[in-house]
């Protein structure tokens, strides 16, 4: 029995989610590869919210993988910002620093998503992914993807079958998006600044892009 309840326990999602970003050290420049592996952490809740958020994963695991590769050569994400820079590539489709800012999104999404939850028991999935999505990632997405997203919004689980798909009851949840709300917000404020004054293009594919 004890064995089966450390199982369980361990495949809980939001107290890995908090421990990664909470590991990564704000005091200095961003590491790269501490950055991509805290931001694996992020890619088993887009499983539970429908169809088109799963598939957003494979591009996510893509453009994660693509900074995880960079991290021996660029070890810190200032060094692959300032990369792109030169080389006149930040806002090209897969360079790493558009990777980067659409991986940034992603998590901010996640974030504003448990940051509404948590605000509002009354708040249901659908309000609080929708609004989430509407301050992160959409701005970042074509009329098309926007127009995709917002129908599978309907598809959602409730809020309560998605807190027992990650394994999580209303209090857990609070403790834990406690953790990674500020965290993360430390961190992505962090990266943002490495863009300053630089515009990204929305997407021009039928996902992130």
């Amino acid at each position: 029995m004890a064995k089966a309840t450390a199982t369980q326990q361990e495949g809980i999602f939001l107290p890995g989610l908090a421990r990664a970003f909470e590991s990564i050290d704000v005091s200095g420049d961003l590491a790269t590869l501490q950055f991509a592996q805290a931001c694996e952490a992020i890619l088993p809740v887009f499983d539970k919210l429908g169809p088109v958020f799963a598939y957003a994963k494979s591009e996510l695991i893509t453009k994660r993988d693509s900074l995880e590769q960079a991290a021996a050569r660029l070890p810190t994400l200032t060094a692959v910002v300032a990369a792109d820079k030169k080389a006149g590539t930040v806002t090209t489709k897969n360079s790493c620093s558009r990777n980067l800012h659409r991986l940034m999104s992603s998590i901010s999404f996640i974030s504003e998503l448990l940051r509404n939850l948590s605000s509002d028991s009354a708040c249901t999935l659908h309000t609080a992914a929708a609004n989430a999505y509407n301050g992160t990632m959409a701005p970042m997405h074509n009329f098309f993807v926007r127009t995709a997203v917002k129908t599978s919004m309907y598809t959602l689980p409730t809020r309560a079958g998605f807190l027992e798909s990650i394994g999580e009851t209303e209090a857990s949840a609070r403790v834990h998006s406690a953790k990674f709300i500020p965290a993360s917000t430390l961190v992505i404020r962090k990266a943002e600044a490495l863009f300053g004054g630089t515009s990204m293009p929305k997407s021009d594919t039928t996902w992130t892009g």
